[in-house]
């Protein structure tokens, strides 16, 4: 089995303390003006927490992203995990053949194909794990493969 992992550099249980660290010196801030009776400064203040809470949340939430593919018999099953989102695609494994493509500012894009039927994977990580990710699937596939005498996949 081969597992891509977005790469998120805090947990979200560090977010949540950085959050709440930030939350902490808002109030402390705010406390002196709503103490002389400057009440509204502690609405704007809320309003504001509630704002970049909710841009950390989205920003979590979008930036977190999984692939698991692994060969099942015959079949090369891909499933793809973003939060609260699962999509699972199969493929024919000795059919199946894993492209790489250059983007149109260079960037590496790995694509599964098979009939016609296409789909980019990988795409969350950094463009070196990419290739690194298209080899070693080519590998875990060159096997099963009924391609014969294709050539190793080349990422440059």
């Amino acid at each position: 089995m081969i597992e891509a992992m977005s790469n998120v550099s805090m947990t979200l249980d560090r977010l949540m303390a950085v959050f709440a660290g930030l939350c902490l010196v808002t109030l402390l801030v705010v406390a002196w003006p709503v103490l002389m009776g400057l009440w509204p400064i502690l609405v704007v203040a809320l309003l504001h927490l509630l704002a970049v809470g909710w841009c950390f949340r989205s920003a979590w939430r979008r930036n977190w992203a999984r692939e698991r593919l692994w060969i099942e018999g015959d079949r090369l099953v891909v499933e793809h995990f973003r939060a609260g989102h699962k999509e699972r695609s199969e493929w024919p494994a000795a059919w199946v053949r894993i492209q790489t493509e250059r983007g149109r500012f260079a960037e590496l894009h790995v694509f599964v194909s098979n009939q016609g039927r296409r789909r980019e994977i990988g795409a969350f990580l950094p463009v070196g794990e990419r290739a690194q990710l298209a080899r070693m699937l080519d590998r875990a596939l060159r096997p099963q493969s009924a391609w014969g005498s294709a050539k190793p996949i080349q990422v440059s």
